[in-house]
């Protein structure tokens, strides 16, 4: 998500905040020691960081400096909160990614190949690089985006620093080294979507486009709205509470399928099924079927509805680029 020149705010590539280790900066721009804090207060925190910075963002112009800098320093800061209440402030910090994943991925990229595509991957919100570590040892090329200085600083060191040009950090719409150095065969974001502003995502999905090969494919995993919410706000609220933290919007199938439509990609689909171990692919997987049964989760019990979204894949689509 964020950061550069040309209506935002330019940031070294090697730039990591000088608190990247026990002290935060807030939404207010005060700095916060982090140690001594016990997981409820730092659960406290992160509530009232969130929710300070997606108003900072959300009130800030489109495009502007200053969205770009408020955006940075939110991610550098919650996440560093959020390593804090996961006891995992030293070594690399996992969030949102499992195993059938990059199952998911290394699948698609092998498949990609086999039907002639020059099989080449892109990760929007890389974290701490665990993802493109395993598509690289795949043989694939890869590269990827972080909002982040603390987290491509992770990512440098899961990877190694030889592949530190691949991970660029900046401001997504803006970086032109994004579309230079493409095209890509399979994009990637997970946790992502709901995280970007609602007046910018149409934009996104645009330049996302523009990066792909012909044939090439946009796999999107972002918690669907009948889970909500899926922020930190499910932490201290009820379910089926609207998302204040920095889920600045979470959609439905129905709403990520439109969007994907509206910028250009011909095909959308869902996993047929996802299980512990992997998601089926099978056809377009019910997508029509289930965007037309979706609003009916609504009428269920919370927990059921929780489990239907994550068994039949309603958080996750793969849109596909015409040929």
């Amino acid at each position: 998500m964020d950061l550069t020149s040309t209506g935002a705010a330019v940031v070294a590539e090697d730039a990591v905040p000088a608190a990247a280790g026990h002290e935060v900066v807030l939404a207010d721009g005060s700095v916060r020691s982090l140690a001594g804090l016990s997981r409820d207060e730092l659960l406290t925190l992160q509530w009232d960081q969130e929710r300070a910075f997606a108003r900072k963002i959300l009130a800030a112009p489109k495009g502007s400096s200053i969205r770009a800098r408020v955006t940075q320093q939110a991610y550098d800061t919650v996440t560093q909160i959020f390593a804090a209440v996961k006891g995992n402030q030293s070594g690399p910090l996992v969030m949102g990614l499992h195993p059938r994943n990059e199952r998911l991925v290394l699948d698609l990229l092998a498949k990609q190949r086999k039907r002639g595509l020059d099989a080449r991957f892109f990760e929007i919100g890389f974290g701490s690089g665990m993802l493109l570590k395993g598509v690289r040892d795949a043989g694939f090329p890869f590269a990827g985006l972080e909002v982040s200085a603390v987290m491509r600083q992770q990512a440098i060191e899961v990877l190694g620093p030889e592949h530190r040009s691949q991970l660029h950090l900046g401001d997504f719409l803006h970086l032109e080294v994004l579309v230079s150095d493409g095209p890509w065969s399979l994009v990637y974001w997970n946790d992502v979507f709901e995280h970007v502003p609602p007046d910018e995502i149409g934009d996104w999905l645009a330049r996302i486009y523009r990066m792909l090969s012909p044939g090439g494919q946009l796999v999107t995993i972002t918690p669907n709205w009948h889970m909500r919410p899926s922020d930190v706000t499910g932490v201290l609220c009820p379910p089926r509470t609207e998302a204040a933290g920095l889920h600045l919007r979470e959609y439905t199938l129905r709403e990520v399928g439109s969007m994907l439509r509206r910028a250009g990609f011909e095909r959308v689909a869902t996993p047929l099924a996802i299980s512990r171990p992997r998601a089926l692919l099978c056809g377009r997987g019910l997508f029509g079927l289930k965007r037309f049964l979706e609003p009916a989760l609504e009428w269920l019990p919370f927990r059921p509805a929780r489990l239907v979204c994550r068994g039949l894949g309603l958080s996750c689509t793969i849109a596909t680029k015409r040929r």
